[in-house]
């Protein structure tokens, strides 16, 4: 397991049997608190400053950490879509929504997503993802195509494996990074449909 997503898991429990959406009842599991998450980001924050990096580049560097994610490894996306972005004085605004990978992790999937925010707006003026999804949560799912089985984002007391929608802002031109976490299909399943955001056509990618 990746050093980073091995940490940002070691207070996830998960019992044998992890459920779907719709199917069972999952087993109880303690996830990540929005706190730790903004805790992890400011850590970020000031590795950045320390490099004099552009505020592109902090929000960058700042949610990666907040998210676990090493930006030196990241491969070439394996999804891809293109949505409208809710941003005041700018009708136009869009985002790039990208699925830059999707390893299976025991009995988990974990996605590494980014966001990047294109607009006329303000570059001095965040907010947070869930402002650009039109006051939504970001909630991603996947389909088992071999099972036809729907996988949501695992929950536990009401916390979620997932970044926070509302846990940092970030503005135009700004590259926001994300994760999410997922019962795994069985293990012969190698592929899954993606949806990255609600509004997105699916894609179909493979299982690393």
């Amino acid at each position: 397991m990746n050093s980073t997503h091995g940490r940002r898991f070691a207070a996830l429990t998960l019992g044998a049997g992890l459920a779907l959406t719709g199917c069972s009842k999952a087993p109880e599991a303690t996830f990540e608190s929005s706190a730790t998450q903004q805790s992890a980001a400011a850590s970020g924050s000031s590795a950045a400053s320390a490099g004099e990096q552009s505020p592109q580049d902090d929000a960058a560097a700042d949610s990666a950490a907040a998210a676990g994610i090493d930006l030196t490894t990241l491969g070439e996306p394996i999804a891809t879509a293109e949505i409208p972005a809710s941003v005041e004085g700018d009708p136009k605004a869009t985002m790039k929504v990208v699925l830059h990978s999707l390893t299976r992790e025991g009995e988990t999937l974990v996605g590494t997503y980014s966001f990047t925010l294109e607009s006329t707006a303000d570059p001095e003026k965040d907010a947070w993802l869930y402002d650009y999804l039109g006051d939504h949560s970001w909630s991603p799912h996947l389909i088992d195509p071999v099972n036809l089985a729907r996988h949501d984002v695992l929950e536990a007391d009401l916390k979620w494996a997932k970044t926070d929608s509302q846990g940092s802002k970030f503005g135009p031109g700004d590259t926001f990074y994300t994760y999410a976490a997922f019962a795994a299909p069985p293990a012969g399943v190698t592929s899954m449909t993606a949806i990255l955001v609600e509004g997105a056509p699916p894609a179909e990618v493979t299982i690393q």
